[in-house]
């Protein structure tokens, strides 16, 4: 099968486009990653997963994971970047 796709992607300009995004409701941050899939550069498909939830506490900042997550360090690395160093 993985021939297959190489055969497509070779023939198919095919991008795919991972972000993490975070929405504040009721104090808390959820964490999604939204990732979308491009064919000639027109949007095929597009998949939004939740991966965590981020609260504060006492002055600190916890992070709980939906699921095994493997990209715990990107996600705080984004949290940092788009949500607290924006916020002061």
């Amino acid at each position: 099968m993985k021939d297959v796709n190489d055969i497509a992607k070779h023939f198919l300009d095919i991008e795919e486009i991972e972000e993490i995004n975070f929405k504040k409701i009721y104090g808390l941050y959820f964490a999604s990653k939204t990732t979308y899939t491009f064919i000639n550069s027109e949007i095929s498909s597009s998949q939004i997963i939740p991966v965590a939830i981020i609260y504060e506490e006492n002055d600190e900042y916890y992070l709980a994971p939906l699921h095994d997550e493997d990209e715990i360090e990107e996600i705080v690395k984004n949290f940092v970047e788009k949500c607290l160093i924006k916020e002061n």
